[in-house]
């Protein structure tokens, strides 16, 4: 606020006090106080008869609680009254402070009385039963007084008012006349200069604020007077030191003589520090989002491109200057937009970052490549949208050192598994073996038998088929257990045939187990491919544990990575195996059990595995899926079998995995895995 920033502000206030009503014709309230009933009734009745509202009082106790409880204008007081006389009301009345002017009445009064009566505060006496004229007269004049009294009351009021504001704006204000002397200064300048407002006013700006003389005529901070001004001041003077956006008004007279101006200092040095930190936080992230290594890309609300950072240079091969202000789609990226743009469809209402893996792209040199990153949102200070950035980086070398891992780990398993496999396979494939070897006598006997009813069969169309004949057939069937033939035989092809299928059940699901995978995601049966991986871990566990399989048959196809997620699996159900050997040794103690489960949950296909090993020790239980980390002696474990599964689900699969284990009882896994499998992520 600028108390003199309309050099008329002070004039019109005054207007304002004086627009009242004419005091003649204005309806006025009369107190009468007097303890004779006659001339009370009497003076009553004049007064309402001159046209204003009278009330009245016997004494001065009822008069002083009239006055504190209503208005009057005019207290008309006898001066003889028993108890509290008019003297004694009067000087009542003005302790009270009370807002109404006094007329003393009196048949007996005495100069010396009247004279009394206007030192404590009365303004005019006059007899007892007053003529009307002379009645109306006095009252004239007391409701003028008292009109003056309440204008001069609301003047002071306005002025403390005023003095209160000057003195309360936090501001530097000063009012300076036409020759550059300092007329005036608030609380805040005194305070600033360090000296009292009566030593500063009368001296010229230029000694106020530096301490020396000047030429009257010079203001530091003075333009054309009459001009209204704002503008920003950088003080460095020790008086006034800091920064300052000042504020210059002229003020005039009612007649609009130039009188001065009034010139406000309001102090932004903090503001000023404010902004010059925001400048240098500003220059210090744009260095650190420069040599960022990965690459940043902010959008706006009207998705144009704000910001490129240069790892977004390098990895994209576009310079900031032709992607900045360019439509988001319209950057020179070369990716697979519809994918991307599903993932920041609905952005202003995500909370989390979402996060998008295996991007492929083309890179600058044309070659295909692969980006992890996130798409945040960005909100302003009221918390509403305001754009939305990619953070990410290029992983295609991870990416390829991961499968390259992946698939390593595959062929240790296999290697490992090799000789258990190699036995699993060995088995039927020597029993159909001797099956087969025994179908080839049986041929032969056969062969001899089919012989034999040929030449019967030669006799009989001959019709030379004698007793003989008879005896020596069967002579020679005696040679030949048909019977046992005919029993084993079928038994022998049964078994020949389970032997194959075996075979072929193993090979398929090596042959599943291991294939490399196209680094896609698709649709597969997961309970399929956990059987086939079961079968791969038949000599793992056969000797030591018995495997139970609870498979949902109503679990929809999953979208996943099968090779991978074969990995993580057989991982676990490795891990099972040996943990229940360490507990009932090579099968000596009987068998423990591993049991499989899988359920939909929602959006999820669930999968358990449970085994009724010796459970995880609680110390260990924070590090199992640590990479390396293992408790088994060197050369039996290298510690990347959780660590592989624990990646594959959670990483490449968007999916979870935890376990419940308890001492002496067994582990049990429980796999999440989303049944959609985040295509949109591929």
């Amino acid at each position: 606020m600028i108390p003199f920033g309309n050099g008329n502000y002070w004039d019109d206030r005054m207007e304002h006090l004086h627009r009242t009503e004419d005091v003649a014709t204005r309806l006025h309230r009369v107190l009468v106080v007097d303890d004779e009933a006659p001339f009370r009734e009497l003076l009553v009745r004049r007064i309402g008869r001159l046209g204003h509202f009278c009330d009245s009082a016997d004494g001065g106790a009822r008069a002083l609680e009239l006055l504190r409880s209503e208005d009057f204008d005019v207290a008309c007081l006898d001066v003889m009254m028993p108890g509290m006389d008019g003297l004694a009301l009067l000087s009542a009345i003005v302790a009270a402070d009370l807002d109404v002017v006094v007329v003393m009445v009196s048949g007996v009064g005495t100069i010396a009385t009247a004279v009394e009566a206007m030192k404590l505060g009365a303004f005019d006496f006059v007899e007892k039963e007053p003529t009307v004229d002379v009645l109306r007269a006095t009252l004239e004049r007391a409701f003028r007084h008292g009109e003056v009294r309440r204008r001069a009351r609301q003047m002071e009021m306005v002025a403390q008012q005023w003095e209160t504001t000057f003195d309360a704006v936090p501001d530097l204000i000063a009012v300076v006349d036409n020759n550059y002397r300092i007329l005036r200064v608030n609380k805040a300048m005194a305070e600033r200069l360090g000296r009292p407002a009566t030593e500063i006013v009368g001296e010229t700006c230029y000694c106020a604020l530096h301490g020396a003389s000047e030429a009257v005529s010079y203001c530091p901070h003075g333009r054309s007077l009459a001009v209204e001004q704002r503008h920003f001041v950088g003080f460095s003077e020790p008086r006034l030191g800091g920064h300052f956006l000042m504020s210059t008004s002229p003020l005039y007279a009612r007649d609009g003589t130039l009188l001065g101006t009034v010139h406000v200092a309001r102090d932004i040095t903090e503001q000023k520090k404010g902004e010059e930190l925001l400048q240098r936080a500003h220059k210090e992230t744009e260095r650190l989002l420069a040599s960022m290594s990965t690459f940043l890309i902010e959008v706006d609300t009207q998705w144009n491109v704000t910001r490129w950072n240069t790892a977004a240079e390098a990895c994209f091969g576009l310079q900031a200057s032709s992607a900045v202000g360019k439509p988001f789609r319209e950057c020179g990226i070369r990716w697979n937009w519809e994918d991307v743009m599903k993932c920041v469809d609905n952005w202003e209402h995500r909370e989390k970052p979402l996060r998008i893996s295996a991007v492929k792209y083309a890179r600058a040199d044309g070659t295909e490549g692969f980006l992890d990153m996130t798409v945040n949102s960005v909100r302003n200070d009221e918390g509403l949208p305001d754009g939305f950035f990619f953070l990410g980086s290029e992983v295609t070398e991870r990416m390829n050192l991961e499968l390259q891992l992946a698939q390593a780990q595959k062929l240790e398993s296999i290697g490992q598994l090799a000789a258990g496999i190699a036995h699993e396979i060995n088995t039927p494939t020597q029993y159909v073996g001797d099956n087969l070897e025994f179908l080839q006598y049986a041929f032969e006997d056969f062969s001899r038998v089919c012989e034999i009813c040929d030449g019967v069969l030669a006799a009989a169309k001959a019709s030379s088929l004698t007793g003989a004949a008879i005896a020596d057939m069967e002579a020679k069937l005696a040679g030949i257990n048909v019977e046992y033939l005919r029993v084993q035989v079928p038994k022998a092809i049964e078994q020949s045939l389970d032997g194959v299928k075996r075979v072929a059940s193993i090979v398929r699901a090596m042959k599943e187990f291991s294939h490399p995978g196209t680094g896609e995601k698709t649709r597969i049966d997961l309970n399929a491919a956990i059987e086939s991986t079961v079968t791969v871990s038949r000599n793992e566990w056969k000797y030591v544990a018995d495997v139970v399989t609870e498979y949902d048959a109503g679990l929809p196809y999953v979208n996943c990575l099968p090779g991978e997620l074969n990995q993580a699996i057989l991982n676990i159900i490795v891990n099972a195996a040996h943990a229940i050997g360490d507990v009932v040794g090579s099968g000596s103690k009987g068998k423990g059990k591993i049991t499989i489960r899988t359920r939909r949950d929602g959006d999820f296909a669930e999968i358990t595995i449970a085994d009724t090993g010796p459970g995880i020790p609680e110390s260990i239980r924070g590090r199992i899926f640590d990479p390396f980390f293992t408790t088994k002696d060197v050369g039996h474990g290298t510690g990347q079998g959780l660590a592989i599964a624990h990646n594959v689900i959670v990483e490449r699969h968007e999916g979870s995995i935890t376990f419940k284990t308890e001492a002496g009882q067994g582990t049990t896994f429980f796999i999440r895995l989303p049944i959609e499998g985040g295509e949109e992520n591929d």
